[in-house]
C-alpha cells in the first residue's frame, strides 16, 4: 500500500507540471540560463587551469618563428643561442616536431590526415636563461631577427592566466548568484501557486490522515522535474555552442599548437553530468522548503 500512495504522489509531480503552463516555463527558462551561465563558466576555468598547466609544464621562453622559415635561418639562430653564456638549454623543435606533440596531445591522429603542417607549424625553440631577469632583454634582442615572430614568455602568460581565473571565478560567483536567486524566487512562486490552488484538496487529505511527506513528494517531484528540463535544455545549447568554439579556435589558442583547448569529450560529459546534478538538486531542494513554508507540512 505505502508503495501504491508513493507512486501516486510522484505521478501527481507530474500532473503538477501541466496546471500553469506560464509559471513552468518561466522556471524552467531561468533555470536553464542559470545552468547555461554555470556551465560556460566551468568550461572557462576548465580550460584556463588546463593551460596553466601546460605553461607550468614548459621552459620560461618559447621563442616562434614565422611559418615558411627555412631550416636554415632557425637552425642559424640556434646556433646563435649556443654561443651565448645566459642561456643555459634550448631546443630547436621542428615543424614535424611541433606537429607530433600537437597531435600526440589531442590523441586524434585521424582528425589531421589532411592537415599540411609545414604551411601551418613553425620551427620553436625552448629556452631557460641563466638569469630570469634579463628575459625581457632577451626577448626584444631576439624580436630582432626578421625571422621571429613572436617570443612568449611563461612566467608571463602564467602570471596573465591567474589573473584571469580569479577575474573569471569572481564574475562567474556573482553572475550564478543573482540567476541563482531570480530562480529560487520564481520556483517558489511557483510552488505557491501550486498548493494555493490545491489549498481545498490539500486540507482535505490532512484530515482523513496524509502524511506530511505524501503532500510534499508531487510538489518536491515537480520541482525536480523543472530542474531536470532546465538541465537538458541548458546542456544542449552548451554542447552545441562549445562544439562551435572548439572546431573554429580550440586547437590553435594563443596561436600556439601547444596551447589548445580540451575537446568537446572531455569537457562535455563533466560539464552536462553537474548540470542534471544541481538542476534537480536545486529544484528538489528549493521546491521542498517553499511547500514546507506554504501549506505548512
Amino acid at each position: 500500500m505505502k508503495s501504491r500512495r508513493f507512486l501516486y504522489a510522484i505521478r501527481d509531480g507530474f500532473v503538477n507540471l501541466k496546471r500553469h503552463p506560464l509559471v513552468l516555463i518561466a522556471s524552467i527558462t531561468t533555470m536553464m540560463l542559470l545552468l547555461l551561465v554555470g556551465s560556460i563558466f566551468s568550461a572557462f576555468a576548465i580550460n584556463l587551469r588546463h593551460l596553466v598547466g601546460i605553461a607550468g609544464q614548459k621552459p620560461p621562453i618559447e621563442i616562434m618563428f614565422k611559418t615558411g622559415t627555412l631550416a636554415a635561418d632557425a637552425e642559424n639562430f640556434d646556433n646563435l643561442l649556443e654561443e651565448d653564456p645566459n642561456v643555459v638549454f634550448h631546443n630547436l623543435n621542428t615543424p614535424e616536431e611541433n606537429y607530433e606533440i600537437f597531435v600526440s596531445s589531442l590523441g586524434k591522429q585521424e582528425l589531421f590526415d589532411d592537415f599540411n603542417y609545414q604551411e601551418r607549424i613553425p620551427y620553436t625553440i625552448n629556452v631557460r636563461l641563466a638569469d630570469p631577469a634579463t628575459g625581457e632583454e632577451f626577448r626584444n634582442k631576439s624580436l630582432e631577427n626578421i625571422n621571429i615572430k613572436e617570443v612568449y614568455m611563461e612566467d608571463e602568460l602564467m602570471h596573465l592566466l591567474n589573473q584571469l581565473m580569479q577575474g573569471v571565478t569572481t564574475v562567474s560567483i556573482i553572475v550564478i548568484v543573482v540567476f541563482g536567486l531570480i530562480t529560487v524566487f520564481i520556483i517558489s512562486n511557483m510552488i505557491r501557486i501550486a498548493a494555493l490552488a490545491r489549498a481545498y484538496e490539500i486540507n482535505i487529505m490532512k484530515y482523513i490522515g496524509a502524511t506530511n511527506a505524501y503532500i510534499r513528494i508531487p510538489f518536491i517531484i515537480q520541482g525536480m522535474l523543472v530542474g531536470l528540463i532546465g538541465a537538458i535544455l541548458s546542456s544542449v545549447a552548451f554542447g552545441f555552442g562549445y562544439n562551435a568554439i572548439y572546431k573554429h579556435f580550440g586547437q590553435d589558442i594563443l596561436n600556439r599548437a601547444d596551447f589548445a583547448l580540451l575537446s568537446s569529450n572531455q569537457i562535455l560529459p563533466i560539464v552536462i553530468l553537474a548540470c542534471v546534478a544541481i538542476g534537480i538538486m536545486i529544484g528538489g531542494i528549493f521546491s521542498g522548503l517553499a511547500v514546507r513554508k506554504h501549506v505548512d507540512v
